[in-house]
C-alpha cells in the first residue's frame, strides 16, 4: 500500500510556522530591548541629608538650622 504523505506535509508546515513564529518573537524581543536600552536611566531621589546640604550650600538655612536638622535626621535614622 502506498501512503500519500499527508502526515509529512503537515509536519513540514508546522515546522515552518514554528520557525517563523520564533523568528518574529526574537525580532520583537530585540526591538523591545533596543527601545528600553535607549531610555535614559531614572535618577535616584536625593536623600533628606542631600537636600539639607543643598539648602545649606545655597544659603537657604544657616549653620545652626543645618546642625539642628541634621541632628534630627540622625535621630530618625537610629529609630529605624
Amino acid at each position: 500500500m502506498m501512503m500519500n504523505g499527508g502526515g509529512q506535509d503537515a509536519l513540514w508546515i508546522f515546522l515552518a510556522l514554528s520557525i517563523w513564529s520564533l523568528a518574529v518573537a526574537a525580532a520583537l524581543a530585540f526591538g523591545v530591548h533596543l527601545i528600553r536600552s535607549r531610555r535614559p536611566a531614572a535618577r535616584p531621589l536625593p536623600s533628606p541629608l542631600d537636600i539639607l546640604e543643598r539648602r545649606y550650600a545655597t544659603g537657604e538655612i544657616d549653620r545652626e538650622q543645618f546642625d539642628d536638622a541634621r541632628a534630627r535626621l540622625r535621630e530618625h535614622e537610629l529609630d529605624l
